[in-house]
């Protein structure tokens, strides 16, 4: 077998470890389109995937659900000819260059004349990517290229990296949102008043309308744009937007009305399919012969939710070779933690407990929703070593604060549960606040009407995902705490949407235990 290094793999890929030799060659053997792996967290992933496409001589683009996860592929796959690939607004123009909005999306629409050339920073990844056998993209970018895009139609193997997030980012790709001023102002036209805005039926003839408005708009703005040496910026992005909700209402036009909830929201209305299953192959797998999903979550339950039967995928789970004295999951009885408790002071004083005995070294409290995240901060003795992001702001400058900080900073959020990491001395314990449980909404009781496990999946594979964002090689030390009551007949019930690995360090106790020694 090659080494690490004869596959372009950078130095950090010492020697094979046991978990990629036995996934590489499962690999080898695979005798179905669609091959899912459950690779425990420090199991070298990336080069599991890298070694794979390599080995197969199959051109094969890897999907990743981050930007950041993207960023980390394309470090560990540089040197083996990865190139990588995202959407044109992550791009600056040369049109423009002093203009720091406009993109290269704004270009492409609006005639650059470096469009195409090796002057152009997305016109030279968009060759590239067409050209080569190892890319790297995510979801959104994977989506639309297949689905509008050229250049794509080489690659024959794809890896669905944190695919486990495969069923979320299909749902996303086929949910449609409508926005009250794109269509009261831009179209001049009504959204049907009730009762009849609660039928599917209804929008999907009101939709037939509206795209024509909207392809008549996209015309006049393209129009307005053409042969205009200078367009104005605000000219650019109306077109571009215009012709973004064509594509939305062309989704409702064809939609089926018994698969379809409509449900109002305060900005407009939300539309999605009840069995996003049914739209796999049309936009997320696009026929493409060879399906690899690869997780350190990932169950049978996630290719089932992709529309796969089990006689038409392989699955292979490998446990974690992590000592789990270095990182145990924590159960205390505490309390229920739900929307029906009145009362979550024995939930706070359960932290700050956690927290007192651990003021010299750093943490992460999952919040699981804003709203909890500013009782804790506004009833914790420990509230001024808490850094928070605002919602609806960036996370970066919260994250590089308390990366930058000291022993005894908490980073106190619901959104750094999963896709990012948190090694060593970045974080030594982890609180999760409850069984993250998705609110309920329309679609989401529709989903669980037609599959009872569906919410729960989706929760744990939220608490898993959290609970690993500490613990990151064998060297690595992370506790992790969870004191929602509801765990009693939750793990029971749901257990088998856990990872092996999850179970071996999960344990019920009575008294939280002392804190282990720091990370030197």
């Amino acid at each position: 077998m090659k080494s690490p290094r004869e596959y372009g793999l950078p130095e950090k890929y010492e020697r094979w470890r046991p978990v990629q030799v036995a996934a590489l060659d499962m690999l080898s053997r695979r005798s179905k389109r669609t091959t899912g792996i459950c690779a425990p967290t420090g199991s070298g992933k990336s080069g599991i995937v890298i070694a794979h496409a390599i080995e197969s001589g199959k051109p094969t683009c890897i999907v990743t659900a981050t930007k950041g996860l993207q960023d980390q592929y394309l470090l560990d796959g540089k040197d083996a000819g990865m190139v990588d690939i995202r959407g044109r607004a992550n791009y600056k123009c040369n049109m423009r260059p002093d203009d720091p909005e406009w993109t290269c999306e704004d270009g492409f629409a609006s005639g650059c004349p470096y469009k195409g050339s090796v002057n152009c920073d997305c016109s030279q990844a968009e060759i590239a990517a067409a050209s080569s056998n190892l890319v790297v993209t995510n979801y959104s970018k994977w989506y639309n290229s297949k689905k509008f895009g050229l250049g794509w139609d080489h690659i024959q193997q794809v890896v669905f990296d944190e695919g486990d997030e495969a069923p979320a980012a299909l749902a996303d790709a086929m949910q449609v949102f409508l926005y009250h001023r794109e269509i009261e102002r831009d179209l001049e036209l009504d959204f049907p008043g009730p009762p009849e805005n609660q039928s599917f039926a209804i929008w999907k003839a009101w939709s037939y309308v509206a795209k024509a408005k909207a392809e008549e708009a996209t015309n006049i703005a393209k129009a307005r744009i053409t042969g205009v040496a200078n367009p104005k910026p605000s000219w650019v992005k109306h077109f571009n937007h215009m012709k973004n909700l064509m594509r939305r209402l062309a989704i409702l036009v064809t939609a089926c009305p018994e698969d379809w909830v409509v449900d109002e929201k305060p900005e407009g209305w939300q539309f999605d399919p009840v069995r996003p299953a049914r739209y796999a192959e049309g936009a997320l797998l696009f026929r493409t012969p060879n399906i690899i999903l690869v997780s350190a979550t990932l169950r049978p339950k996630t290719m089932n939710m992709l529309g796969m039967s089990k006689d038409h995928f392989e699955f292979k789970e490998f446990d974690s070779d992590f000592d789990p004295a270095r990182c145990p999951i924590y159960y205390v009885p505490t309390m229920r933690v739900d929307s029906r408790a009145e009362n979550l002071d024995m939930l706070w004083m359960r932290i700050d407990q956690v927290v007192a005995k651990r003021q010299d070294r750093k943490g992460l409290i999952d919040t699981v929703s804003y709203a909890r995240r500013d009782a804790i901060t506004s009833t914790s003795r420990f509230a001024h070593r808490m850094i928070i992001n605002e919602r609806g702001e960036p996370t970066v400058e919260a994250l590089t604060q308390y990366r930058e900080a000291g022993p005894g900073a908490i980073l106190v959020s619901p959104v750094f549960g999963r896709g990012y990491d948190f090694p060593k001395k970045d974080c030594e314990w982890i609180i999760m606040c409850k069984i993250p449980f998705e609110p309920p909404s329309k679609i989401v009781k529709a989903r669980e009407a037609l599959d009872r496990e569906y919410r729960s999946y989706q929760a744990m594979q939220k608490m898993v995902q959290t609970f690993g964002r500490g613990m990151r090689s064998k060297d690595d030390k992370c506790e992790c705490m969870i004191f929602d009551d509801h765990m009693q007949w939750f793990l029971p019930r749901y257990g088998h949407l856990a990872p092996k690995s999850f179970h071996r360090i999960f344990k019920q106790v009575d008294i939280l235990p002392q804190p282990p020694e720091r990370l030197m």
